[in-house]
């Protein structure tokens, strides 16, 4: 499972400058309070540097989106794929999620709070597909990391669907309370990842699998069983 189909997203091409100071904007001024004129004077540019690249304001919008799908896939999915102990792969997938949120936050918190997608007509049908695609198929890749735990015994005997919502519900929330702060360095940031991942496997791991051989609370790194 691969992001293959996105399409025109490249952090290498000019777009990536405007796809970042849009997002800037659409998380602290919303969607709807954010203008092409005001992702131009972010820029230090004229509104037809914009326009060379996008006709629209949705259009900047859906690209944040997929490049936010994008970032999280590339870290993530190299770990899903490993051959390990699925507390481990998905303890690890967790830690990584939080950890690009953290150190992305304007274009993640942009996907996460979303958008209602009916407000941007039936011109952008298509694009809100693939959006909701890359997001189920972002999802998915967790679903299949927990169902292989739950089939061992390890997760909780509910559907995967089921426990990926407030599994993600408990990640996601960092974009709403996470402030930076400027003397914030990468250990600290680190420090959140962790703290959260490990939040999140205790709500999914059976009781039986929450603790380790001395009767402490486990804590699921790469390496450790």
């Amino acid at each position: 499972m691969s992001f293959a189909h996105i399409t025109h997203v490249d952090e290498d091409e000019p777009r990536s400058e405007i796809i970042w100071a849009a997002a800037e904007l659409f998380m602290n001024l919303g969607y709807g309070g954010t203008s092409i004129d005001a992702i131009a004077e972010k820029l230090g540019a004229t509104k037809g540097r914009i326009y060379h690249y996008y006709r629209s304001k949705a259009e900047i919008y859906f690209d944040v989106q997929r490049v936010a799908m994008k970032r999280l896939m590339e870290r993530v999915e190299p770990i899903a794929r490993r051959k390990e102990d699925p507390r481990i792969r998905l303890r690890e997938m967790a830690r990584v999620h939080v950890e690009v949120m953290l150190h992305e936050l304007p274009i993640q918190k942009v996907a996460v709070q979303g958008l209602d997608l009916s407000m941007l007509g039936h011109r952008h049908t298509k694009a809100s597909r693939e959006i909701v695609r890359m997001r189920d198929e972002y999802e998915q890749m967790f679903c299949e990391v927990m169902d292989e735990g739950i089939r061992q015994g390890i997760f909780e005997d509910i559907p995967a669907r089921m426990l990926s919502k407030p599994f993600f519900g408990a990640l996601n929330w960092v974009t709403i309370w996470y402030r930076p702060r400027r003397l914030q360095g990468p250990e600290e940031l680190a420090a959140i990842a962790d703290m959260l991942a490990d939040f999140a496997m205790k709500g999914v791991l059976r009781e039986g699998n929450r603790r380790d051989d001395r009767g402490k609370e486990a804590v699921f790194r790469p390496g450790v069983g």
